[in-house]
């Protein structure tokens, strides 16, 4: 998942200056996870099959992620589908913006694969209801209606299984006022990244979870503070060091483009330092 460290500071520091009160409500309850370590499958296993698809999100599970990150956007008639480019160039055998199709033009696209085989388009609520019970829910919200992904959340019985990252002031308050009971995840704006900073940045802001943390003693202020850190590290090059190495800071969770091998290795490192 890109982030643009430019808008985002533009993002918290309007919310500095407008959800403070919300901060003292509480950072919402993080989804329940089996183990104390959380791996996040970006874009679902997405290595082993197309991204944002059924596929990935059931490799996903199989492979035993916590929680599986997806990108929702809406067409052009309201429904909420999963794509993680503007347009669906990229993925699919199509083209346009995804807000500019209808549902019955994207659900007859081909996403594009190195197997093969047909894989479509999901609708988030195709993909909630795969996912309840099995595996929880990291949402990149796009673009789209936040009452209407939130009624379909709660249609299927999500609610708990779901934390959001909004990629605009507009989302955050719109999830604040439609399930404040929402955890939410977000990177924190550079300039806020320094040890005198970083504590006055979550007072004034309710958050959950951050992404961006890469320094022990700043990692240890969020902890300290209840906010949990799952770092970004996915990439075609990330390896058993780099695992090690924010293992060794004490994160708690890091969302990958290899869930099986860094749920490997965590069972290994587990073994050798005793982690719970």
């Amino acid at each position: 998942m890109q982030k643009h460290c430019v808008f985002i500071l533009i993002f918290w520091l309007t919310c500095l200056c407008s959800v403070s009160v919300d901060a003292q409500q509480g950072n919402g309850v993080l989804p329940h996870s089996s183990n104390a370590f959380v791996v996040i499958a970006h874009r679902g296993n997405h290595t082993v099959y197309p991204e944002n698809t059924l596929a990935a999100i059931k490799a996903a599970i199989e492979a035993g992620a916590a929680y599986v990150e997806i990108d929702v956007r809406e067409t052009k008639d309201s429904v909420p589908i999963l794509m993680h480019d503007v347009t669906v160039n990229r993925t699919t055998n199509g083209i346009g913006n995804v807000n500019a199709l209808m549902y019955d033009e994207l659900k007859n696209l081909s996403v594009k694969s190195l197997d093969g085989k047909q894989y479509q388009i999901p609708t988030l609520e195709e993909v909630l209801q795969l996912c309840k019970n099995k595996i929880n829910i990291y949402l990149d919200f796009k673009m789209a209606s936040v009452k209407k992904v939130w009624e379909q959340i709660q249609k299927n019985g999500m609610q708990h299984q779901v934390i959001v990252y909004p990629n605009n002031i507009q989302q955050y308050k719109q999830w604040q006022q439609m399930a404040p009971q929402i955890p939410i995840i977000t990177s924190v704006p550079e300039s806020y990244l320094s040890e005198d900073k970083l504590a006055q940045f979550f007072s004034d802001t309710k958050l959950a979870v951050v992404d961006n943390l890469y320094q022990p003693k700043l990692i240890k202020i969020a902890q300290q503070l209840g906010i949990k850190v799952w770092l970004d590290v996915e990439s075609a090059n990330e390896n058993e060091n780099i695992w090690n190495k924010y293992l060794k800071m004490g994160v708690n969770g890091l969302q990958t483009d290899k869930p099986e091998q860094l749920i490997s290795y965590l069972k290994k490192y587990v073994r050798t330092n005793k982690m719970n």
